[in-house]
């Protein structure tokens, strides 16, 4: 009977043979069974590309922000979760694994060894720069609505902390949708609502004006919109204007319409037109008040509206107009149309610095060519001026300043502008030996079948 006995134990327990006398028992790990036959790195190696994949979120004040752990850095370490498995399976002789299953409860839970995870600082740190950009939140400053005497409130500004939004997921969960808190540093603005409080805008800093009577009517709108949101705009003590940033993006969503542009020289129609007479007009009042010059950019070609050196060229968003407010208070920029036909733009809050005068010495004369275009579809001897040549010039801006008791400043900076082409389009059957004899300041001509692309730099701006 005893015989029997034992046999029936000895085939009961032929199934769990190579588990019972095996060197590693079996246990857990993450949620996931590693059994004793299983390879330990290759199967944590597994698990630790699973982790990589789940779902995390930053949060923001105004939501959440989905990333993966891989996306934040956050990776499991395998040798130290290798170290954790080996610490929990501890090596057994064949026998004490036999009396330690002849004791074992049959539903005895497993051993759970979580993975151990690090974060890659490098890693993260990549991320949440790529990342800050998108959460960035300019401040903005108190201003006055001139129009509608109201003031408008400061709103701060906020850029995210990297380094403490690193700290944060360093710090944080390891689950499955775990959340992280990131970090935000404000960002206050130059000007409050209390510095407007002290900003007399009866004292006038510098005043100019352009007039667009004799410009297409098509550029008016632009004129007015860009004016309209300069308005009012204040320039802190010490503060850098963007003239790009007050005036926004040039689109049909927000009110600019197309108007003549230049194109390889030659005017097109184009949206925005118009603005660069804005940006022209605050560049001028601005160099006569004393502001500083950080960025600014001559027109391709002479404009109609302000003299050589005082003009400013802006595209959105990669051509910008920026000025650099040098005084102790702040500075309030007053712009309006009048008449739909002069422009004003004034600085106010300070009174003028002194004769400010401006003149502009051309180095240099570059001759401009005639380009005559054949067009196949104009009636025979047809003829059409397009466009008036002019010539280019390389020459040096100096601002003069003298003050009350007599002291005299000077300031310089550069202006280039490039030839303009005489451009004439002519029908198929006319020679070149019929047109007007060149104007003074030209130099060769040019020919262009219509078929060949003609050479030249698209337009910086809007037609001056």
């Amino acid at each position: 009977m005893l015989g029997g006995a034992l046999t029936g134990l000895s085939l009961a327990l032929v199934p769990h043979f190579e588990s019972l006398f095996s060197q590693r028992a079996a246990l857990l790990v993450d949620g996931y069974v590693l059994t004793p036959d299983a390879p330990l790195r290759p199967f944590l190696e597994r698990l630790a590309a699973r982790a990589g994949t789940r779902e995390a979120y930053l949060r923001l004040p105004e939501g959440l922000e989905r990333a993966t752990f891989s996306d934040l850095g956050i990776g499991v370490d395998v040798d130290a979760t290798l170290g954790e498995v080996t610490r929990a399976l501890p090596v057994h002789s064949p026998g004490e694994r036999l009396l330690e299953f002849m004791r074992r409860e049959p539903e005895r839970e497993l051993p759970t060894v979580p993975l151990t995870f690090r974060l890659d600082p490098a890693r993260g740190r990549a991320f949440l720069e790529r990342f800050a950009p998108q959460v960035r939140l300019e401040p903005v400053n108190a201003r006055l609505d001139l129009a509608a005497h109201r003031r408008i409130d400061d709103r701060a500004g906020r850029e995210l902390d990297i380094s403490a939004t690193l700290a944060s997921l360093d710090a944080g969960e390891r689950r499955e949708l775990a959340v992280f808190d990131a970090v935000f540093v404000p960002i206050e603005p130059a000007v409050t609502a209390n510095d407007l409080l002290r900003v007399d805008v009866s004292r006038v800093l510098a005043t100019f004006e352009t007039d667009f009577s004799k410009k297409p009517r098509s550029r008016i709108p632009n004129i007015t919109l860009a004016a309209r949101f300069l308005n009012g705009a204040v320039v802190g003590p010490g503060e850098v204007m963007s003239f790009n940033h007050i005036v926004g993006p040039r689109t049909f969503e927000r009110g600019f319409r197309n108007a003549p542009v230049i194109v390889a020289d030659e005017l097109e129609q184009g949206l925005g037109g118009g603005v660069c007479q804005v940006a022209s007009t605050v560049f001028a009042a601005a160099t006569l008040g004393g502001f500083e010059i950080v960025e600014r950019r001559s027109h391709s070609r002479p404009s109609g509206y302000a003299p050589l050196g005082l003009d400013a060229a802006v595209i959105y968003p990669e051509v910008d107009l920026r000025l650099r407010n040098p005084y102790d208070s702040p500075v309030i920029i007053h712009a309006v149309v009048l008449d739909q036909k002069i422009l004003r733009v004034e600085f106010l809050g300070r009174d003028a610095i002194g004769k400010v005068e401006h003149f502009f010495g051309v180095e240099e004369r570059d001759a401009f060519e005639r380009r005559v275009v054949v067009k196949p579809e104009l009636p025979p001897g047809t003829v059409d001026r397009r466009q008036k040549g002019s010539q280019g010039y390389d020459g040096q801006s100096v601002i003069r300043t003298t003050l009350a008791d007599g002291t005299r400043t000077s300031r310089t900076y550069r202006s280039k502008y490039y030839p303009v082409p005489e451009v004439f389009w002519v029908a198929s059957d006319v020679k070149l030996e019929t047109l007007p004899a060149l104007p003074e300041g030209a130099a060769g001509v040019s020919l262009n079948d219509g078929n060949t692309a003609i050479d030249g730099e698209r337009g910086d701006a809007p037609e001056p």
